[in-house]
């Protein structure tokens, strides 16, 4: 009895003590050490001490450094650090073997799908292409790879490259992320056909292949690459002469672009590829005055020509589209203009071109 009377005034006096407490505003670390909580030895004192050290040394490093700890936000809107490249120049592989005999999958794991003779000469005429252009920019432009793991992009890569000086070539990343849409380890050829058909009928955003990934999955993991690619460029990691080269794959390159300009999906689903080896370029608007408020995607515009590479691509899908801006293409209910919450809007009825997604 004596006891249980010593736990309920040792019992009283800690809750007094924290009702007490309580008009003070003192802090949970305080009032647990005055409660003798045991976790006050250990946990929230780590964690002071290393808030207090981040806080110092954010203070040492400055706004010019280049070192970031983790946990910080490395850039905002409106960052002085932010260099904007002159191009994005999307690249889909060139002509292949599985382009050409589609039972190449059925014996050639994807990811080893070499380039035609025809594709290498593709990529070789890309690089005096993109030379050419570069050229009319001056002496002091430069270029950085991203590319596909595939050997039929790193071969693309490869002979886009030979038309220009190394010294030109700032560096080359491999990037899975910028892999083709996995369709399923070795491909029996007719199951294959009838699912591309079940596929049609189902809707080629959304249809996940048995084993493989749907062009949603794609999608997900184009939304982690440009999202670090936007990062590097808003940290100035590279120079703003500099033109990016993704090397990469059809369905794969207009995802990204679903991804940059905020496609619905209904517009995505009237693209068709662009041809093997055509160039997709995004453009830095110049020709506007860019704010440093502004999102870096919204600095960057799809080339004419290239619209016109990219069948069923409208004037309105060539840049960033704001959420407040495109509210009624978002109601859209299907690749049918037509079919929609909303009066249709001015744009051509969807490609009945024959896709082709490798």
């Amino acid at each position: 009895m004596a006891r249980a009377r010593a736990i309920s005034a040792s019992t009283t006096t800690t809750r007094g003590r924290r009702a007490r407490a309580t008009p003070r505003r003192r802090s949970t670390t305080t009032t647990r050490r005055a409660a003798g909580d045991p976790r006050t030895s250990g946990e929230a004192f780590a964690r002071d001490a290393v808030r207090d050290e981040n806080r110092a040394a954010s203070a040492v490093r400055g706004a010019g450094s280049e070192h970031f700890l983790v946990g910080e936000p490395t850039y905002a809107y409106g960052s002085t650090t932010r260099k904007l490249p002159r191009r994005i120049v999307l690249v889909r592989h060139g002509e292949s073997e599985g382009n050409v005999d589609e039972s190449e999958y059925t014996r050639t794991p994807d990811s080893q799908v070499r380039l035609t003779a025809r594709g290498h000469e593709q990529a070789e005429s890309t690089g005096r292409e993109l030379r050419d252009m570069m050229d009319a920019d001056g002496d002091n432009y430069k270029l950085f790879f991203y590319i596909s793991p595939y050997r039929r992009s790193k071969e693309t890569a490869i002979g886009i490259a030979k038309a220009f000086s190394g010294r030109q070539i700032l560096g080359v990343r491999e990037e899975p992320q910028l892999r083709e849409q996995d369709f399923g380890n070795f491909q029996d050829y007719e199951r294959k056909q009838a699912e591309k058909l079940e596929r049609h009928r189902f809707g080629r955003f959304f249809y996940r292949f048995p084993n493989g990934e749907s062009g949603a999955d794609v999608y997900d993991r184009i939304t982690m690459f440009s999202d670090h690619m936007v990062r590097d460029i808003d940290a100035g990691r590279f120079p703003e002469d500099a033109n990016m080269i993704l090397c990469t794959h059809g369905l794969t390159l207009r995802l990204f672009l679903m991804r940059w300009f905020h496609w619905t999906v209904a517009e995505y689903e009237r693209i068709a590829n662009p041809s093997n080896s055509q160039p997709i370029i995004l453009e830095r608007r110049d020709s506007i005055s860019i704010e440093a408020s502004m999102h870096t995607k919204e600095c960057y515009v799809l080339a004419q020509e290239s619209k016109e590479g990219l069948s069923g691509c409208t004037d309105d899908m060539c840049t960033m589209i704001l959420p407040e801006e495109c509210w009624s293409r978002a109601l859209q209910l299907g690749p049918d203009v037509n079919h929609s919450l909303l009066p249709p809007p001015a744009v051509p009825k969807p490609s009945t071109e024959r896709f082709d997604e490798c």
